[in-house]
């Protein structure tokens, strides 16, 4: 239902509008009126009117403190200005009070429909951000809103999937294929569109003519707002099928009662090629690539989760290895962008060749700072096989003889971050894993990653990822 308020002392002319805007507008319209600023600013507050229609001169409290009292309210409607009088003076007040419209008496039919099919255009425009904003915090920080929870509970009751389309191929646009479906987008990036809809509208979505040449990924069905992650991940998913199979297009279903691959090989050829990039391997480099994104002998729809699942951990791991070349550094910036985007490379070879080249590239920068001292390299070896151990920056300075402030001065300069905080990333790293298996409880955790005092690592844990590692384990496990 759409509440408008129209706010002028004449009631001749409040009854004009009503009559105009009644004739005009489709759907269920409920109005309200106010013979002046008093009783408009109550019936804003009590009845959350999306549009106010105000006359400028009205007694008691005129419009333009009408619309700086309405400015103030937590939920205000969009305002649209009727006046008589001609002058800059009121414009000016009206628009720096968030009017949308500034009409002047004798108001134009069509230019008052216009104004007001703007308006409610545009309010349920902010509405739908709002809460698609809203969901995407419940889904990706677990920050529960009562409001979204109970809308999508709502639209989600006789059946939801997730839809992910990678819109690179086929140029469509969102109006054309949404048009007059009810949605919410939860992520949307150049090349792609994820968003829920409802099971009954799915077919008149994944059919329309303009997803002809896309690729299309869907998730199972859900009736759960708890399994929003869940298939929000099957919709990615889904879509990745798009690089495994011959056209690159079509519609992919997530297939039903599927069971997670095990990724404990993916997880050995990432670790040992973030290792040689420690180490400045570039062949153990290029090798450890191929193999952690060797795909070959898998099914469609496994190779397409295996994909998903290292195109996270590149986005989460490489690209925040190193600070102080990432943040500075254009090329790799771009190149980042690009591997990020992996909708838009035209085949996997394509986007493998997007990562090679990032780290090949990055991995010159680092044996240009390395220069004259390789014991860093060495260094790094070190606390890669023994960082579970009770090891300080002393026992690698040691190790490596190294006078201790020298060590750390050139430690920090080539790896871009101070000894302790590299230690306690690769720790923390290390930690992730371990939790993300589901094998280990947290203290066990916290001793095999050389945390000594568990609760030191929780609160560190916290600090660094923004939850705990309870939270992180349930999260990233699902």
């Amino acid at each position: 239902m759409t509440k408008i308020l129209i706010a002028d002392d004449e009631k001749l002319i409040r009854a004009g509008i009503k009559k105009l805007l009644s004739d005009s507008l489709d759907g269920d319209v409920t109005f309200f009126e106010a013979k002046n600023g008093i009783e408009a600013l109550e019936i804003c507050k009590s009845e959350l009117p999306e549009v106010m229609l105000t006359d400028i001169r009205m007694p008691g409290m005129d419009g333009v403190e009408l619309m700086k009292n309405v400015s103030q309210l937590e939920q205000k409607p969009a305002i649209i200005v009727l006046s008589g009088f001609d002058d800059f003076s009121y414009a000016k007040a009206a628009i720096e009070s968030g009017a949308s419209s500034y009409i002047l008496k004798p108001v134009e039919k069509e230019e008052l429909v216009k104004s007001v099919e703007k308006a409610l255009t545009g309010i349920r425009r902010n509405i739908q951000q709002k809460k698609e904003e809203n969901l995407r915090s419940l889904i990706d920080e677990g920050h529960f809103s009562e409001d979204i929870a109970s809308d999508v509970a709502k639209f989600a009751k006789n059946g939801m999937y997730c839809v992910t389309i990678c819109t690179s191929s086929c140029n469509c646009t969102v109006s054309s294929f949404l048009d007059g479906i009810t949605h919410y987008v939860i992520e949307q990036k150049r090349g792609y569109m994820t968003f829920i809809v409802a099971k009954d509208l799915l077919e008149k979505v994944i059919n329309h003519p303009s997803l002809a040449n896309c690729a299309v990924g869907v998730s199972q069905i859900s009736t759960s707002v708890s399994d929003l992650r869940r298939i929000k991940r099957e919709s990615l998913t889904a879509v990745f099928q798009k690089f495994f199979s011959q056209t690159g297009k079509g519609v992919f279903i997530f297939p039903e009662g599927r069971t997670e691959p095990d990724f404990t090989d993916f997880d050995a050829a990432y670790d040992k090629m973030i290792a040689n990039l420690d180490l400045l391997n570039e062949e153990e480099v290029r090798n450890s690539l191929n193999k952690f994104l060797d795909f070959t002998d898998l099914s469609q729809e496994n190779a397409a989760e295996c994909l998903y699942y290292a195109y996270n951990k590149i986005k989460s791991g490489l690209f925040t290895r190193y600070p102080k070349f990432t943040s500075a550094d254009t090329y790799l910036y771009l190149k980042s962008l690009m591997i990020e985007n992996i909708t838009q490379a035209a085949t996997l070879k394509e986007w493998k060749a997007f990562i090679l080249d990032y780290e090949l590239y990055l991995l010159e920068l680092l044996k240009n700072q390395q220069g004259k001292y390789p014991y860093i390299t060495v260094a790094v070896s070190y606390i890669r096989e023994h960082f579970s151990d009770d090891i300080t920056m002393a026992t690698v300075a040691n190790h490596v003889s190294m006078n201790y402030t020298w060590f750390s001065e050139k430690f920090k300069e080539q790896m871009g971050v101070n000894f302790n905080d590299y230690l306690k990333r690769f720790r923390m790293e290390q930690a992730k894993h371990l939790l993300e298996k589901g094998t280990f409880k947290v203290y066990e955790v916290a001793e095999r990653c050389g945390f000594k005092d568990v609760k030191h690592f929780m609160k560190s844990f916290r600090e660094m990822n923004g939850m705990s590692a309870g939270e992180w384990a349930k999260l990233h496990s699902n």
